[in-house]
């Protein structure tokens, strides 16, 4: 494969710098991965050769320019790899994760790079550098000597090998989830098991278990980490029981996605490597370099909240009991699978809330159009218009250009809005492109969310959980739009390749 027949391999002509999913297949990510290495691994050698002494432009500057072709395809892979983790893509990600280990090391444990950086920190006082550049020489130092820098060859060989295990592990761990999460999506016989649910939910479930050849029935997969968003409103218990009960098997039912033994193993790694960096343990590890500081900081909070969480939840249980046992004509002890579902009896009878009768009011293209955009054009004068000339990672990504109050060009946003098997949980929001002056890049930013997609002519009416959720994760979306840096390290709420290579730590 040449570069030229790897559209990877070159900066995007698409606006704003859009990856060019229309071109990529995934045999070019690791070629291109491979090229992105070795570019880096130049530019951080001609850093390190230089003869002057340490300078601010010629160490930490020249560092954040270094890298651009491998912050480019992981940004576009790392997008791909945790919304759209087909078969091929998982292939790839599990031969990866090794080697994005191994290349952060070769440069964060590089000794003449870490001795450059240490150089211009010790005279940072001196060197009439503005805020900006002063936290880049501090951030840079500190991650450097927290993450190992300092130690001896022998150390840094066996922490390189202690870091790339460990980013194996993590790997396996999230395709294990994912898969498992898949194979224990509930099945139902009939639309009875699942009386409580709306008719756009229901032609939902029937889709889902007719993409998977289930034809006559109904499927729920699991779009979140704990719990489920049909729990309140389920009214057969059998039904919430399974669905509660195949939420908290993933992963550890013995079979081929079984998790204990890899959690067991990155546990212990971490806790070799904790020792080997001079500390007590992971969790004083990790804490060292966070705003709590120490692990025993983070019992202390917890500690304070503990026992008004627990005074809270008895009482909770006490009034979802007392609904059972008041409504049920064969009362029983009350589940975690039943939780959910009196909780909106509760607030049905007291506060006169039905959450489910708000569904018709959020059709998720008016949430969008009409709350979403509409609230952040009145709050900041930004303004949203849809470019279907452009494609993203998968056909059921929307792209939408953003332009500023004077009518500038902002950026692009992109919602991926329902859920698929190769989707992993959750909602969340990273960049496929990051703002930096440094790289004159601007910024490309995507929303996912896992919304069940109804039937063919069907609305998309969003719980209210869900309408919050869009609007929490668009929070994020504005901070990655709105981020003005220089510099690549500091870009949005994800930053550097080192950000992504270091998820598998």
């Amino acid at each position: 494969m040449t570069d030229a027949t790897n559209p990877l391999l070159q900066p995007s002509q698409l606006p704003f710098g859009l990856p060019d999913y229309g071109a990529i297949r995934p045999e070019h990510y690791l070629p291109a991965f491979q090229a992105g290495f070795a570019e880096q691994l130049r530019e951080v050698s001609r850093i390190t050769m230089v003869r002057s002494m340490p300078t601010f432009e010629n160490t930490l500057e020249a560092l954040e320019r270094s890298g651009e072709l491998l912050d480019r395809v992981a940004h576009t892979f790392y997008t791909v790899s945790s919304a759209d983790a087909t078969s091929e893509i998982q292939e790839i990600d599990e031969h990866l994760a090794p080697l994005m280990a191994a290349h952060q090391d070769a440069i964060t444990l590089d000794g003449a790079l870490y001795w450059r950086v240490q150089q211009v920190w010790e005279q940072r006082d001196a060197l009439g550098l503005d805020a900006e550049q002063r936290y880049l020489v501090e951030r840079r130092h500190r991650e450097m000597t927290h993450a190992g820098a300092a130690l001896g060859d022998d150390a840094k060989a066996q922490l390189t090998a202690l870091n790339q295990r460990l980013s194996t592990l993590t790997n396996t761990f999230e395709r294990n989830l994912l898969n498992d999460t898949n194979a224990l999506a509930v099945v139902f016989d009939s639309a009875d098991e699942l009386d409580g649910l709306n008719a756009g939910e229901l032609s939902a479930a029937i889709r889902a278990a007719a993409d998977r050849g289930l034809d006559d029935r109904l499927l729920l997969t699991l779009p979140l980490f704990t719990g489920h968003p049909a729990l309140a409103q389920l009214r057969v218990r059998e039904s919430r029981r399974r669905i509660m009960a195949a939420s908290l098997a993933r992963a550890s039912r013995g079979n081929a996605n079984d998790n204990r033994a890899v959690l067991r193993e990155i546990v212990g790694l971490r806790a070799e490597r904790a020792s080997l960096l001079g500390y007590g343990s992971h969790a004083a590890y990790v804490t060292a370099d966070e705003t709590a500081g120490t692990p025993e900081a983070v019992e202390q909070m917890l500690r304070r909240l503990a026992e008004p969480s627990a005074r809270n939840a008895r009482s909770e249980r006490e009034a979802l009991q007392a609904v059972v046992d008041d409504t049920e004509a064969e009362p029983f002890e009350i589940e975690a699978h039943d939780w959910a579902f009196y909780t909106e009896r509760i607030r049905t009878a007291r506060y006169d809330i039905d959450a489910s009768a708000l569904r018709p009011w959020f059709e998720a293209e008016r949430v969008l159009q009409d709350g979403v955009f509409f609230a952040a054009t009145q709050l900041y004068g930004i303004t949203f218009s849809e470019r279907d000339d452009l494609v993203a990672y998968h056909p059921g990504a929307r792209v939408f250009e953003v332009r500023d109050d004077d009518g500038s060009p902002l950026g692009l946003y992109v919602l991926d809005l329902y859920t698929r098997d190769s989707k992993r949980g959750g909602a969340w929001m990273n960049a496929m492109v990051s703002q930096s002056r440094l790289r004159g890049t601007s910024p490309v930013v995507v929303n996912n969310l896992n919304v069940p997609l109804p039937g063919e002519g069907e609305p998309t009416l969003l719980t209210l959980d869900e309408v919050t959720t869009l609007f929490h994760e668009f929070g994020h979306a504005l901070h990655g739009l709105f981020a003005t840096v220089t510099y690549p390290h500091f870009s949005g709420p994800t930053c550097s390749v080192t950000s992504w290579s270091s998820r598998a730590r």
